[in-house]
């Protein structure tokens, strides 16, 4: 497991999954203190009653209802649609305190409901990276480095790129091609068309293969395709010139693969001011979003297998 955890590509998917566990980590602290502010709002809200609104504006609404036969007042901040003037609402209010009161939509109740769904939801984010990181490490790194040898076959390198992400494919010239996505490596670059290399498994039957170019191991980003992979689509040369064989030699460090994934978060502010909007959630709910999504972005393109030669 030890040498699986040197590859390029797994340390890629680690490093972005590191990003997004943080991410999950400090959004869940962030609601948990939203949580606790908002629970310290309602504290002492306990007594039940029906209220009469009398006043309606845009942010709060003012309730009138009876404690213990005598009137009682009320101005409620609100996080959504106020109520009609003369509706009768529930409430429900702090017998010390009468003007302490709140109703539906409420912004306490809002921002407690929303606190605690952002936190669940950062926790079930974080537990599916780390089912989907071992499941793949084990799919595309372990199995098929286990899986036997079988003959030489003649593939060409193929850059394929599809809205914001270009990968590398390997099609294999047979009768019957199939198109293997891999993880970059710095030999794909120079790899002449066409090359013959050794497929670990069964490229028409088996989901997942690795392919060996000398000792050069490439694995599998995805799927074996029987389909051609849509979008832009650039081949290798036939034989690589100086340029070529000079960038095939030099390691290509991860911060330059980090800065081929930036493209992959532009979605990320454009779904964070969506979900705002739709949820009502103002500046805090985009950030939150947004930082989300940039995470999960950059975390989605290393499992993909961008490649930023």
């Amino acid at each position: 497991m030890r040498r699986f955890l040197g590859l390029r590509p797994v340390r890629h998917v680690l490093v972005t999954s590191a990003v997004v566990l943080v991410v999950c980590a400090a959004v869940f602290v962030l609601q948990l203190l939203e949580f606790s502010h908002a629970q310290a709002q309602l504290r002492g809200l306990t007594t039940p009653a029906t209220a009469t609104v009398v006043r309606a504006d845009d942010g709060s609404a003012t309730v009138r209802f009876l404690v213990e036969g005598s009137p009682a007042t009320a101005t409620v901040e609100l996080d959504g649609s106020a109520p009609k003037t003369g509706a009768q609402v529930a409430v429900l209010y702090d017998p010390a305190q009468p003007a302490r009161a709140v109703i539906r939509d409420a912004a306490p109740l809002v921002a407690q409901d929303r606190a605690s769904t952002y936190a669940t939801v950062t926790v079930v984010a974080a537990l599916v990276v780390l089912a989907v990181d071992g499941f793949l490490l084990v799919t595309r790194f372990v199995r098929t480095a286990r899986a036997p040898a079988g003959a030489p076959v003649p593939v060409r390198r193929v850059k394929v790129q599809r809205g914001l992400l270009t990968r590398s494919w390997l099609e294999t010239e047979t009768a019957t091609p199939r198109w293997i996505p891999v993880y970059f490596s710095p030999t794909l670059i120079g790899l002449p068309t066409p090359t013959e290399v050794t497929v670990h498994g069964d490229v028409r039957r088996d989901r997942h293969v690795a392919v060996s170019l000398g000792d050069d191991v490439l694995y599998p980003a995805g799927a074996v395709r029987d389909a051609e992979p849509l979008g832009r689509r650039l081949d290798n040369p036939a034989e690589p010139d100086e340029e070529r064989s000079l960038a095939a030699a030099r390691p290509v460090p991860l911060h330059r693969q980090f800065r081929a994934d930036l493209p992959v978060l532009v979605v990320a502010p454009v779904v964070g001011a969506f979900w705002a909007v739709v949820d009502g959630s103002g500046f805090t709910g985009w950030l939150t979003i947004t930082v989300l999504v940039a995470g999960f972005g950059f975390w989605w393109a290393a499992l993909r297998g961008s490649d930023p030669s």
